[in-house]
């Protein structure tokens, strides 16, 4: 393809040392682009700039900034089919999820922050009947979003639109292996007219490019998206400027299966969420508690179902599973496959890599699964972000209860049952931060999305997410003549 570049004060430029990163496909590991490589010193570039522009934008006026988020949501529109090749080519999800998916949520999360920021409003507090008391809600300041590989640009726009409207600028850096839509939504933001500094877009490690803008004392807020561990790190060094960090991290979802539950469509919705974008969604279920009175019956329709799933050439429209997104990515799973089976696991199905010439290459991995028999091994409770689930049988609603919240993690999970009372008795047991019944993984940008314990503490999408760009300024304005204390008279013949 071509080098890249990336937006700083509204130039795009190179690394100031020069220094550049190739991103390849996962599918058949080939060269796709150069982009550049940042450290510390473009951080600082990046960071000064966009405080430079903060004033302004702060001043401009709200419906003028939601001008500016449609329009570059319009730029999405036009530019889709480019930028679900990108996410394609980056991250090895299929054409037909980019096209269908990412092309439609990205600029989707813009247009719907556009309009909600508008109607965003701070209260008065009825505290004093000779004062008026209120709180203003105000801009944070320069914003850091560190975004991960699995959605670039869905979980880009996400952080960017309630970012924007709220007043704050921001350095985005999106994952070093997928950073390429992230990029050009810089171009369009300055094609578009965003001011010069608003909108900042960087690429580099982590460990360098990422840390430095967590620890950088200009930056007021952190909002990342991305596994618990990495998580940790970052509220550690945010911890020493006591900086927030929002966090939507990592989770080990329970889907719960219990014996008056519609097989069928538990069935459709229990491939599709845990195979969907190759199982790398934190928010697939990778925990299957199956009542022992339909797990048989489950067990052998799952299995039938994925194993009729189509694995291979990414930019096939009839593909439905692609490759992990780095080679990495597929050994950690096959580590994790292996030491379950040693763990005293079966399998039941996959466990492989796909035989066939397109994917010899690439780091493919069949759906794969396990039969369980301890939910206290490491692969009923570690993430394993790949299209790996496990099979546990249960004896009743209670058990899958307690071994659902036998987790670190506490992001989502679903019920399946046609006795909704039943169900929402349930939930109301259940420690996560979403929850389903009958469905699993439907997510959309109107409603609250993040979890519980080691799943992180924030919210994205829906209007709350408004509140995590804000602080609430208080302000009392005294109406009376006369100041109140409590020793009130005592200097008013001296100040006279």
């Amino acid at each position: 393809m071509s080098e890249y570049k990336m937006m700083i004060n509204g130039q795009l430029v190179d690394a100031v040392d020069g220094k550049t990163m190739d991103v390849t496909n996962p599918a058949n590991g080939e060269y796709v682009a150069t982009v550049p490589c940042a450290n510390e010193k473009d951080v600082e570039l990046a960071v000064a700039a966009a405080k430079a522009a903060l004033p302004g934008w702060k001043k401009t006026y709200i419906g003028k900034r939601a001008e500016l988020i449609f329009a570059l949501a319009n730029k999405l529109h036009e530019h889709a089919e480019e930028l679900a090749k990108l996410e394609t080519v980056c991250m090895g999800a299929p054409i037909s999820k980019s096209l269908a998916f990412d092309a439609n949520a990205a600029p989707g999360n813009l247009e719907f922050i556009a309009g909600a920021g508008r109607a965003f409003y701070g209260n008065t507090i009825s505290a004093n009947p000779n004062a008026q008391v209120m709180t203003i809600r105000e801009p944070l300041g320069v914003v850091g979003l560190i975004t991960p590989w699995n959605f670039p640009m869905t979980t880009a726009t996400s952080k960017l639109a309630p970012a924007l409207i709220t007043g704050n600028t921001v350095v985005l850096k999106p994952a070093s292996c997928a950073p390429l839509s992230c990029l050009k939504i810089g171009e369009y933001a300055k094609e578009v007219g965003f001011p010069d500094g608003v909108i900042n877009v960087i690429c580099g490690p982590g460990s360098t490019a990422g840390e430095a803008i967590v620890k950088h004392k200009d930056v007021a807020k952190i909002n990342f998206t991305g596994d618990s561990h990495v998580g940790k790190r970052i509220m550690y060094l945010a911890s020493e400027y006591v900086k927030p960090v929002a966090s939507e991290l990592g989770g080990k979802n329970a889907f719960i299966v219990l014996e008056d539950a519609n097989i069928a469509a538990a069935v459709e919705t229990g491939v599709y969420s845990a195979f969907f974008n190759t199982g790398q969604n934190c928010g697939s279920p990778s925990r299957f508690y199956i009542h022992e009175k339909v797990y048989d019956e489950f067990k052998e329709k799952f299995i039938a179902a994925a194993e009729k799933i189509t694995v291979g050439d990414t930019m096939d429209p009839k593909t439905m599973m692609g490759p992990l997104a780095y080679m990495g990515a597929r050994d950690n799973a096959e580590a994790m496959i292996e030491e379950a089976l040693k763990d005293g696991c079966k399998l039941l199905s996959g466990g492989a890599r796909p035989d066939t010439p397109e994917t010899k290459n690439g780091a493919y991995l069949l759906p794969t699964i396990l039969e369980v028999y301890d939910n206290k091994i490491h692969f009923m409770q570690e993430e394993i972000f790949a299209p790996v689930v496990g099979f546990y049988k249960i004896k009743s609603a209670e058990e899958a209860i307690e071994l659902t919240n036998e987790n670190d993690y506490g992001l989502c999970a679903s019920v399946w049952t046609e006795d909704f009372k039943k169900g929402m008795r349930i939930i109301d047991q259940i420690d996560t931060g979403t929850t389903w019944i009958n469905q699993h993984l439907e997510i959309v940008t109107e409603t609250p999305w993040g979890g519980r314990k080691q799943s992180g503490w924030t919210k994205e999408n829906s209007a709350i997410v408004l509140e995590e760009y804000t602080y609430q300024k208080h302000v009392w304005i005294n109406l009376s003549d006369e100041p109140h204390t409590f020793w009130e008279g005592f200097l008013k013949d001296i100040i006279k």
